[in-house]
């Protein structure tokens, strides 16, 4: 019941979720024009594949933590030249379930997006690869591959998936990249003040709410203290509803607060 509740949600997730060519020194530098022309499975997972090799050369922005029920998931954003190339959506039910999604673009233009899936089952966890691939923003090809193993699953072959008769797929999976912006950004239903910050004897947590009721949460553990933390225990009243102007990182899945005087990196509200 858990596995269809994450499909379900996460499918909710996405559906309610520009870029110039790379400097000549990356990889891909070598895609010219033809790219552009002669789009196909095999160039746009080149390019994938080139832009994966240079992520720890790109600029990056990740947005908060959100939660809604057992759902967690954030978003990072990939750029080159102050051009997105790479979303990618990171989702988890309960750290049952988990959803990897990954949005590749080039001139503007989604060329893929993959999706990586595990489930947990009654017999072991089920691993899924999923590929969607379009050209002039228009779905050509899918395929997929599953396996019951983790390790097993990049050995095996995709197979092709018969396309969709339904216009609205193309738009839905160009819709998600405007919703996926909206997390990164912080706006919409995804605009957080604060609510409170907890005092636990061994951690301590700022927690975020949306401005729409029943809407997302999100929360930020505070490993250090500053001034601005000091406050926010000493008088949280003086906060409540108001959007912080703070930053933070995000590891193993948890945002986590950046010291005022250590914010030069971080991603943060109200920018």
């Amino acid at each position: 019941m858990k596995t269809v509740y994450f499909l379900a949600v996460a499918c909710l997730f996405s559906t309610i979720l520009g870029c110039n060519k790379i400097k000549s020194d990356h990889p891909q530098a070598g895609l010219g024009d033809e790219f552009a022309t002669d789009l196909n499975a095999k160039t746009i997972v080149g390019y994938a594949d080139s832009i994966d090799k240079i992520l720890p050369t790109l600029s990056k922005r990740t947005s908060l933590v959100y939660m809604l029920g057992d759902l967690s998931f954030y978003v990072e954003s990939y750029s080159d030249n102050n051009r997105t190339v790479l979303l990618v959506e990171h989702a988890n039910n309960g750290g049952i379930n988990s959803n990897l999604k990954k949005y590749y673009l080039r001139n503007d233009s989604l060329v893929l997006q993959s999706n990586s899936t595990m489930l947990a089952a009654d017999d072991g966890n089920v691993f899924k690869d999923s590929r969607t691939f379009l050209r002039s923003n228009t779905i050509f090809k899918t395929d997929s591959r599953t396996a019951s193993a983790g390790g097993e699953i990049k050995s095996l072959p995709f197979i092709d998936i018969p396309l969709s008769k339904n216009p609205k797929s193309d738009k839905s999976i160009l819709d998600n990249i405007a919703s996926l912006n909206d997390v990164l950004a912080g706006t919409d239903k995804f605009d957080m003040v604060f609510e409170n910050i907890t005092t636990y004897p061994d951690s301590r947590y700022i927690v975020l709410k949306s401005k729409m009721q029943n809407g997302y949460s999100a929360s930020i553990l505070v490993n250090e203290k500053d001034g601005f933390i000091d406050s926010l225990l000493n008088n949280p009243i003086q906060f409540k509803n108001q959007k912080l102007d703070i930053d933070w990182v995000v590891k193993d899945q948890e945002a986590i607060y950046v010291p005022v005087a250590k914010n030069t990196s971080a991603s943060g509200l109200n920018r």
